[in-house]
């Protein structure tokens, strides 16, 4: 009886550490709810001890990824922990001080992945022979990291123009977005922009459908659909990139403030997926009393010409308008701008000429 009782003590104590070790790396993460859209991918992925989230439980999906964060992504994928361990044994026998590029330490947390990264040529150096490893990540480099890491032929993929993509043919990001998008590793209904910066969640999630389109040879099947109340524009000519969008009463200018003070841009009336016109606005001026980070995102509007485009993500689908007309008015004529005209239009505005709110700099586009 002693003996039972003792294996199972020691059957219990064991099983405890288990599932101790695996809940703090493994479990759902605090901020990574079941309804969250990459749960599946998040969880699938830190279940095979390829992510990890903070010493808080959190993942922070939404935060953008770094070079460095997604070769040790990368790399945990792909090698065995044994791998990983040895692989700057031979940097320390030489004594070395960094890692194949003057910016990455032996010291650095990244140091192995960037070292296996580097010698299987997933990832090189910029012109300048660095690494830049807390750079972020746009959705260019990291499409072509994922799917060089995978050995995936982008140029298997014939091109595609699509109005949601910013790309044209002869870009060296073009191959990448076009197997992406012909292979379902991104939503076909939202827009992309090469230098748009990619999330934590993201790169999980287009790593999970690249690790399953290896595996099948297919295009990656979606099961279910994805939700958020992601709302973000792009405007290239300003060079404006997946900038926020906040919704504000029109009729009440301390809200209209208040939403500037934590968003780049501000939203009346209807929302885009209804068809009916809506207006987005922003600072142009750095006035001393404007402490927020976006006080002149609008300063160079007067650049924008007829047929630039921009571009809109809300809730998961992309929106693109063409602007057919730029005008200034009086301040005092500035709700003249939320008149409906019957049609699916957008506008934007802001305070002009800048530094000053004598007048309203308003551009309009129309639907394409």
């Amino acid at each position: 009886m002693k003996r039972f009782l003792a294996f199972l003590t020691a059957v219990l104590f064991a099983g405890q550490l288990s599932v101790t070790g695996v809940a703090y790396a493994t479990s759902s993460f605090r901020d990574v709810p079941a309804s969250y859209k990459y749960f599946t991918s998040i969880t699938t992925l830190a279940q095979k001890g390829v992510v990890r989230g903070y010493s808080d439980r959190q993942f922070r999906p939404e935060n953008t990824i770094n070079r460095a964060e997604a070769i040790k992504i990368l790399v945990e994928a792909n090698f065995s922990r044994d791998v990983i361990s040895n692989a700057l044994a031979q940097h320390r026998q030489m004594g070395h001080s960094y890692i194949n590029l003057p910016d990455v330490s032996l010291q650095d947390w990244f140091g192995p992945h960037f070292e296996l990264a580097y010698i299987h040529n997933i990832v090189q150096g910029y012109p300048d022979h660095t690494f830049k490893p807390a750079n972020s990540m746009n959705f260019a480099e990291g499409l072509k990291m994922i799917l060089g890491t995978y050995k995936l032929n982008a140029n298997s993929a014939p091109f595609t123009y699509s109005k949601l993509i910013a790309v044209e043919s002869t870009d060296w990001s073009a191959p990448y977005f076009n197997y992406a998008r012909a292979y379902n590793l991104i939503s076909p209904n939202k827009f992309y922009h090469p230098a748009q910066l990619m999330t934590r969640g993201e790169f999980v999630e287009i790593l999970h459908r690249v690790q399953t389109v290896k595996t099948d040879g297919s295009p990656f099947t979606q099961n279910n659909t994805i939700t958020s109340a992601e709302y973000n524009i792009t405007i290239p000519r300003l060079n404006i990139i997946n900038q926020p969008v906040s919704f504000a009463d029109p009729y009440d200018a301390g809200s209209a403030l208040e939403v500037l003070r934590h968003s780049p841009f501000g939203h009346y009336l209807a929302s885009p997926e209804t068809g009916e016109k809506f207006v987005l606005y922003g600072h142009s001026s750095g006035y001393a009393w404007d402490q927020s980070p976006y006080k002149v995102v609008l300063r160079q509007i007067n650049q924008l010409r007829a047929g630039d485009k921009i571009y809109i993500n809300y809730k998961e689908k992309g929106y693109v308008y063409q602007i057919y007309k730029n005008d200034i008015i009086p301040a005092t004529q500035d709700t003249s701008i939320l008149a409906d005209g019957g049609g699916n239009e957008m506008a934007i505005y802001t305070c002009w000429p800048p530094d000053s709110v004598s007048s309203r700099y308003v551009v309009y586009g129309k639907p394409l």
